[in-house]
């Protein structure tokens, strides 16, 4: 199999089918597009999320923070707690630990969560750092967002720009490939876009403002984010490709590495659903947060209009920036 995540249709045969018995307190259960779990245990309910952290290698600290807190924000609620699973190489040096470990707290206080537990380990089934972190948040009994609450008939938002994760991934940790056709200020602004990775202020502002659905971007980009939110509320959606916001650099490093933008692995980007986009969009101005009305939820199918021409929305079985990775 190829380096991914597992695509929607391997998921719905070989993984869905095995989740052991259904709890009456679990009240958001796994599902294709859902990235977090609710639970309802005494007052109000709990959400948790868990995620890798294996495409990057500047930076996983930092990444394995936000990546995990991010699920819980998609859901509109407040991350309060973090465990993480570090698997070091053999290779580590004690320095390196201690440095990940400040990485990952100092992220974890501009957040706002507390590492609650986890576990640390140096073994030989890796070759590189690995980080698992698990995310444990916490909502009102009627403030939390799925995935699959999206209408025919809602508009569909996003949030910043295309690939944000994905270009700074690989201007960070692919220099040589980018050095010749980046300036220096291009280079500073893709390292840059690291540091607005974190959907908490948009996932706690749709909670708040007419959201029915959301989901944060991540592996397989906006094109699959979107695909995985339809699919969730078994609804269609047609995106148009020109309305959807790409930065200048983010066009530039796909151009010429041959990766679809709206393929590239994007955290700090959130789609959201709503039917009432512009007070939704002001709202997320007011705290400082792009967000453009890219598409709408229909009925059925799955579709993006590009120069007016009407074409299927495929998600894609592995982020493009795996298919980099792969030709190094």
């Amino acid at each position: 199999m190829k380096i991914g995540k597992l695509g929607s249709d391997l998921l719905e045969r070989n993984v869905m089918p095995f989740l052991g018995l259904e709890r009456d307190e679990v009240v958001v259960h796994s599902g294709v597009g859902e990235d977090s779990a609710v639970l309802r245990m005494g007052e109000g309910v709990q959400v948790l999320s868990t995620d890798p952290i294996t495409g990057a290698d500047e930076g996983i600290g930092r990444l394995a923070v936000h990546i995990a807190c991010n699920d819980i924000a998609a859901s509109g609620a407040e991350p309060v707690g973090l465990l993480v699973t570090i698997l070091f190489p053999k290779s580590i040096e004690e320095g390196d630990v201690e440095g990940l470990m400040e990485e990952i707290s100092s992220t974890a206080k501009e957040v706002g969560v507390e590492i609650i537990g986890g576990h640390t380990e140096v073994t030989d089934a890796v070759n590189k750092t690995v980080i698992s972190s698990t995310a444990i948040g916490k909502a009102s009994d009627d403030g939390y967002l799925t995935s699959s609450g999206a209408e025919v008939g809602d508009k569909v938002v996003m949030t910043k720009t295309a690939g944000l994760e994905g270009t700074a991934i690989i201007v960070s940790d692919y220099i040589d490939l980018v050095n010749g056709f980046l300036d220096r200020e291009e280079i500073q602004t893709a390292r840059n876009m690291i540091n607005n990775i974190s959907v908490i202020k948009e996932g706690l502002t749709a909670s708040k403002h007419g959201a029915s659905a959301s989901h944060d971007v991540t592996e397989g980009g906006v094109k699959t984010a979107a695909f995985e939110l339809a699919h969730a509320s078994n609804k269609g959606i047609k995106l148009i490709k020109e309305d959807i916001p790409i930065a200048g650099v983010t066009e530039k490093v796909c151009n010429k590495l041959n990766l679809d933008p709206l393929g590239l692995m994007s955290s700090g980007t959130l789609l959201m659903t709503t039917p009432n986009p512009k007070h939704l969009i002001n709202e997320l101005k007011k705290q400082g947060v792009l967000a453009t009305e890219i598409g709408q939820i229909e009925k059925k199918g799955y579709k993006i209009l590009e120069n007016g021409v009407e074409k299927e929305l495929n998600p894609y079985r592995r982020d493009e920036l795996y298919k980099l990775i792969e030709n190094q």
